[in-house]
């Protein structure tokens, strides 16, 4: 029984860290430069934050559609700037939802 709500407690837990906006430490900035990469990082951000304020409505507007709407407007912009998702850290607790 112990055993079953350490589980449920971990599993709970991960449910939240879910629940977050992405940033510049899900991609891998190449041989662009810092300050470059942190400044395209910031307008994609400010792009999908835009996005995110424009596409809430009904449902949308739950705490977990928030974030999803900015992820994915977020990893949009980074990609199209020529960006690679860094995948090497991602595994079952990772925090972005896609």
């Amino acid at each position: 029984m112990k055993r079953l709500a350490i589980l449920a407690c971990l599993l709970a837990a991960s449910g939240c860290a879910r629940l977050q906006d992405m940033d510049s430490d899900a991609f891998n900035p190449g041989k662009t430069s810092q300050e470059d990469f942190h400044a395209d990082s910031r307008s994609c951000a400010a792009a999908a934050e835009l996005k995110r304020s424009w596409e809430l409505r009904g449902i949308a507007a739950e705490r977990a559609g928030k974030h999803r709407i900015f992820n994915r407007a977020y990893a949009a912009c980074m990609t199209a700037k020529g960006y690679r998702e860094d995948t090497s850290m991602l595994d079952f607790w990772e925090a972005y939802d896609l």
